[in-house]
């Protein structure tokens, strides 16, 4: 275990070394990404401003604030996966169509830990803080009246880390079938798209999309619900939710190593 921890930064320091060899490409890609945050913030302050609020079904009304501390907290678990895992993109779209990936499977270190000790994703950075900021900014806001106890405090953290492994774990699955269908990121920009759905209250969707965000693709379960907790539009008990986010981020990434190990031992190269 010490020798792959070792080697694992090592890579991650070779990943950002040759990252800062071209320091205009890392601060473009950055403010890149703060802008598309920023721009998509400005879409929901237009949206929420444009109607005289958003009535959610059994929560009541929410404002733009509400709306915007649900949002920041969306991109910080979303960012943590952003800083790890982005490589695994790379697998899904283009690496076993043109056969570089013929190098990792010849590598004496398991496929998956190479893949994703391989890119390490300064931007995420940006992510987080524009996150965190937006959760500063509206939690101060006086419509904004946050339950603070030790439940919730330790519901936001259990939801950013196991979170962060959660999302891991479902782009380990759609990457891994690359490995059978030869090319997966269409269908794993459009689960990865469903986390757009939960920066919005989940209530507001029809009853069969909430249960395909909490229960299928469960991003609500991560985001969506422990922010209602904490903003005091649900009373489910934060420390079961914080059990069964725990339980549902373990099982699911085991299932996605389980599944890319099977499809890797399907692998066959394309490339020329």
């Amino acid at each position: 275990m010490s020798h792959y921890i070792k080697l694992y930064f090592t890579s991650i320091k070779r990943s950002i070394m040759s990252r800062l060899e071209f320091k205009k490409d890392l601060l473009i890609s950055a403010l890149g990404f703060v802008f598309e945050n920023v721009c998509a913030i400005l879409s929901i302050y237009f949206i929420v401003t444009s109607i005289p609020a958003l009535n959610v079904p059994g929560q009541g009304v929410w404002d733009i604030w509400q709306i915007g501390f649900l949002y920041g907290f969306a991109m910080i678990p979303k960012g943590i996966d952003h800083l790890f895992t982005d490589e695994l993109w790379l697998v899904a779209y283009r690496r076993v169509t043109d056969g570089s990936m013929d190098k990792e499977f010849m590598r004496p270190v398991p496929v998956l830990f190479s893949i994703i000790s391989q890119t390490f994703q300064p931007e995420g950075f940006s992510e987080i803080i524009v996150g965190a900021a937006m959760l500063i900014i509206c939690g101060l806001q006086p419509s904004v009246t946050l339950i603070w106890n030790v439940g919730n405090v330790v519901l936001i953290i259990v939801a950013c880390i196991f979170g962060a492994i959660l999302i891991t774990g479902i782009k380990i699955l759609v990457a891994g079938l690359a490995f059978v269908m030869k090319r997966s990121g269409p269908l794993l920009q459009i689960m990865y798209n469903c986390i757009t759905y939960v920066k919005y209250p989940k209530n507001i969707y029809p009853y069969f999309i909430r249960v395909i965000l909490v229960g299928i693709i469960p991003f609500g379960l991560i985001i969506s619900m422990p922010i209602e907790i904490f903003l005091g539009f649900s009373s489910f008990n934060p420390w079961v939710l914080c059990g069964i986010i725990i339980g549902a981020s373990i099982v699911l990434l085991a299932l996605s190593i389980f599944v890319w190990t099977l499809c890797a031992r399907k692998y066959e190269s394309t490339g020329n």
